[in-house]
């Protein structure tokens, strides 16, 4: 499996040329708030994939690039870029024979994706939502020229408080970060929050209109203006009704504003001024 896709050779097929809607990657955090934003796009006529979990993660995309081992080898851009294309053939036109003589573990997946984009009449495009393919941005804006990528991110200290660590123990070294290094988890888990910003920082200076910040707090509290803002950036005009539709299930989390019951000690100076910086609020 690993010699077909990551072995010497040319890069994937090119991408596929249609006039659909732009190929939409939804980003971020876990716990974020992707799950909501891909909702309304999926309700707006996004194909996003056969094979979903409840969070409406894509499990093939998770099953391709969720490897911290395959990563730590420092794959190279062409290794990269033959799992983007053979993700793209999947979600296209389903599991088929070459997809799996390419990575055989996709025959589980091969009944519920169906025959993926191609088997979706009425979709108006394709989209992918699995928080951990921020890690890809760059080959999958270098993949798909016409491709937006939305980063969903949300008050930093809520996602301090978050359950959902998943990130920080897969990709805390990517970032050069120690864990076990901080006081408590959760300034830990801050921490990771800033360095992915940072990151986030360079990479809309590099790729000036390609990737989309959205506030989850501020799209929660006013999804509908926040959702056409999104839909007008990829070139679509959906009207009032269907808007209301698409983000009739978006509410506002309780765990918004959680930081404001917690012991803000367990971070540093540094780590509360930087979040005031970047605009979001640490004084409850």
């Amino acid at each position: 499996m690993v010699t077909a896709i990551d072995g010497p050779g040319p890069l994937g097929y090119p991408p596929f040329v249609t006039s659909e809607a732009p190929i939409l990657f939804i980003g971020g955090l876990g716990g974020s708030g992707t799950r909501a934003v891909a909702g309304t796009m999926m309700a707006l006529g996004y194909y996003a994939g056969g094979c979903l979990n409840g969070a409406n993660d894509n499990l093939i995309f998770t099953e391709l690039f969720k490897r911290p081992d395959w990563i730590r080898g420092s794959p190279t851009p062409q290794a990269i870029d033959r799992r983007l294309a053979l993700f793209e053939q999947v979600m296209r036109e389903g599991v088929g024979a070459m997809s799996m003589l390419r990575w055989p573990a996709l025959r589980r997946f091969r009944r519920q994706q169906g025959r993926g984009l191609v088997g979706t009449p009425g979709a108006i495009g394709w989209m992918t939502k699995e928080p951990n393919c921020h890690l890809f941005v760059e080959p999958i804006l270098e993949r798909w020229p016409d491709a937006l990528f939305v980063y969903v991110t949300r008050h930093p200290l809520d996602m301090a408080y978050s359950d959902n660590k998943g990130q920080l123990g897969n990709w805390s070294w990517l970032f050069d970060l120690d864990p076990d290094g901080f006081a408590a988890p959760e300034a830990a888990q801050l921490e990771y929050w800033i360095r992915t910003q940072r990151r986030l920082d360079g990479l809309l200076a590099r790729h000036e209109g390609r990737i989309y910040p959205l506030n989850f707090d501020a799209f929660a509290a006013d999804p509908v203006p926040h959702v056409a803002a999104l839909a007008g950036r990829l070139g679509l005009a959906p009207d009032p009704a269907a808007l209301a539709a698409a983000t009739r299930e978006v509410i506002v989390p309780s765990t918004v504003g959680r930081w404001r019951e917690r012991d803000l000690s367990v971070f540093t100076l540094e780590q509360l001024e930087f979040c005031r910086r970047t605009g979001w609020p640490v004084d409850p």
